[in-house]
């Protein structure tokens, strides 16, 4: 099950398609990958699973042949008229195709929310972080994400405070679910072959009695934690100084001089409450 190498071509080459860069389209080629992928999401019988950039079901068809249901949402309609003909050929009729934009869908429409869902995808690299971002604040009905993303972005959403390379989106991220790398996918196994290699990244939603910070504390946090990320080579007492001065941060209990990617959650919250407190 999956399509191959001289699959993928053949196909693309019968329909007279081409891969889209501006969509970040790389087709997946390689049959045992599509497996591997379905095994780490730990797919079963009563699972349903929502794919987000389908192409032409190198995935779909694992995926399908395992679940329950799929939801694949394509935003590309030419592929969607492939992806429908590879489904009728291998006999799968627990896929429903959607032609939408991810970003944008109406997914209390398109996913019944009174299941559970797994995104399993290999997304298109140029929407991957802003999609999982959304998804996790206002799609509470997913909460299991094995994606596909660029090597670099998926390790540096991983990375914990007091590392270089870490970021509001790995912050926002840590707060909704805890996220791993569990595999490193080869560029070879793409057509056409991306310049970079890419992860897989495992995202479990935190349950709700995890989620400590209410709406106005939340909204807070990410405003202040964007507004040091934006410059974070700076020291917070400057980046943060047109919402709160150097003695408020002493107050919150941190030091005015380090900066953003030092700094846990748990200490942007205490910031957030001595602005709260300001306030009365």
């Amino acid at each position: 099950m999956g399509l191959g190498r001289s699959e993928v071509i053949r196909l693309l080459d019968s329909f007279e398609l081409s891969p889209s860069r501006a969509l970040g389209q790389n087709f997946l080629c390689d049959p045992n990958v599509a497996v591997k992928i379905a095994r780490l999401a730990e797919i079963s019988e009563t699972d349903r699973v929502l794919e987000i950039g389908p192409g032409i079901g190198s995935l779909t068809l694992v995926l399908a042949s395992l679940a329950s249901s799929v939801v694949a949402i394509e935003f590309d309609r030419y592929l969607i008229t492939v992806l429908n003909e590879v489904l009728i050929q291998n006999n799968l009729s627990n896929v429903e195709v959607i032609c939408a934009d991810a970003l944008t869908v109406d997914y209390a429409r398109v996913l019944d929310r009174a299941f559970e869902w797994k995104l399993v995808a290999n997304l298109p690299y140029n929407i991957a972080t802003q999609l999982v971002l959304s998804i996790l604040e206002n799609q509470p009905m997913i909460t299991e994400m094995l994606v596909m993303l660029q090597r670099e972005v998926g390790e540096r959403m991983c990375e914990s405070p007091g590392t270089s390379s870490f970021s509001q989106v790995a912050l926002k991220l840590g707060y909704f679910a805890r996220a791993k790398v569990v595999s490193i996918i080869s560029r070879e196994v793409f057509i056409p072959r991306p310049n970079v290699d890419s992860v897989l990244l495992q995202i479990k939603r935190r349950p709700a009695s995890e989620l400590e910070l209410d709406e106005e504390s939340y909204d807070t946090v990410f405003s202040l934690s964007k507004l040091a990320f934006a410059n974070r080579r700076q020291m917070i007492r400057r980046t943060l100084s047109s919402r709160m001065s150097s003695q408020d941060i002493e107050a919150a209990g941190i030091d005015p001089s380090r900066r953003p990617e030092t700094l846990s959650l748990k200490e942007w919250s205490s910031l957030a409450e001595t602005i709260s407190r300001a306030k009365g």
